[in-house]
């Protein structure tokens, strides 16, 4: 009896070890849950003076305002300039075109700017954000310090107004479920007033100095969205292991007169296995490795039942009807949501 209960626990453990291994294909990932397309790589916003000391009166609203495609996330400037001409960087890269007044004339200039930009990174998605640890699902996720115009600043001008539009960080779960949007504005000059507008969805601002830059955070989060999403992976989680528990329990107790339970606790097993560990199922691997997946579930499950390793001629009749109510069942869960 005991050589049963181990022999039915290494499979178990060996139809475990085929999913973990599948883990490891291009079929599954957490960079599927989190797509590039929609997660993409965002700059600082912001103004990088020459000599930020010849600055006063520096005043910044933000708002969000709505673009050709998505919303965007504008700042209108304002300040007095006095002292030796010099000039100014416009961080990250507009969404929109800005204007400077009729007798200033930007250049284009692409550079990428030195300094403490990581430890801001740091910083914000450590300390500030509210869900920081979620950009982190994204490989790519922190803002980079690009510049691309180079604005000149005289006395003579003295005072300057202007706009300039950004696309926020957008942080995007799975098939364009978009959770938030974060938008960090950068100077190295005093700010004497940073206000902000209304926006559509909840939003928090902080603001901080590290290592001579202001740093303004905007993050505005859809609560709802990410709530669901919290839920359904923890019934997901709660799901596998219930289901690893009750695979264990009836391969221990072996009372079993049928082994349609054993299969189908290990094919809640296999459905809940990727998302417990944080990945995402392609559609290839609902279309090519679920199908597999429910033939080897009935396989083992039919061989639960026998003392030694036996094969009849109903296993793989009935592994291929396995593999086709898995594939279903695949559908419904990872692909069906998408459609909705």
């Amino acid at each position: 009896m005991m050589n049963k209960k181990v022999k039915n626990l290494v499979l178990y453990l060996i139809l475990l070890l085929i999913l973990f291994l599948s883990s490891l294909s291009p079929l599954f990932g957490k960079e599927i849950l989190w797509k590039e397309k929609y997660n993409k790589t965002i700059p600082f916003a912001g103004i990088y003076f020459d000599i930020p000391t010849n600055v006063a009166n520096l005043k910044i609203r933000r708002s969000e305002t709505e673009g050709l495609l998505n919303d965007l996330i504008s700042y209108d400037v304002e300040f007095e300039y006095t002292g030796v001409d010099s000039s100014m960087r416009i961080l990250g890269k507009t969404a929109e075109q800005s204007f400077f007044g009729d007798t200033v004339v930007p250049k284009h200039s692409k550079a990428t700017l030195k300094g403490e930009y990581d430890k801001i990174n740091n910083l914000i998605f450590d300390e500030k954000l509210n869900y920081g640890d979620l950009h982190k699902n994204v490989e790519n996720y922190k803002f980079v310090s690009t510049s691309e115009i180079r604005v000149p600043l005289a006395e003579a001008v003295k005072n300057y107004k202007f706009r300039i539009t950004y696309e926020p960080k957008r942080l995007v779960y799975d098939e364009g479920v978009e959770l938030s949007k974060v938008s960090v504005f950068l100077t190295n000059s005093r700010v004497d007033n940073f206000t902000d507008g209304e926006y559509i969805n909840a939003s928090e601002t902080q603001s901080f100095n590290e290592s001579g830059m202001y740093v303004n955070v905007l993050e505005i989060y859809d609560g709802e969205k990410i709530s669901s999403m919290n839920f359904w992976h923890k019934v997901n989680n709660v799901l596998f292991i219930l289901s690893v528990i009750l695979v264990l329990a009836l391969i221990w107790f072996d009372r079993l007169k049928s082994p349609y339970l054993m299969i189908l606790a290990m094919m809640v097993s296999i459905l809940t296995f990727f998302r417990f560990f944080e990945l995402g199922v392609s559609v290839r691997a609902v279309l090519i490795a679920f199908p597999i997946f429910g033939f080897l579930d009935v396989i083992v499950g039919r061989q639960t039942m026998r003392d030694k390793f036996a094969f009849n001629k109903y296993d793989f009749s009935q592994g291929l009807l396995g593999a086709l109510l898995m594939f279903f069942l695949a559908m419904i869960v990872y692909l069906l949501p998408k459609l909705i």
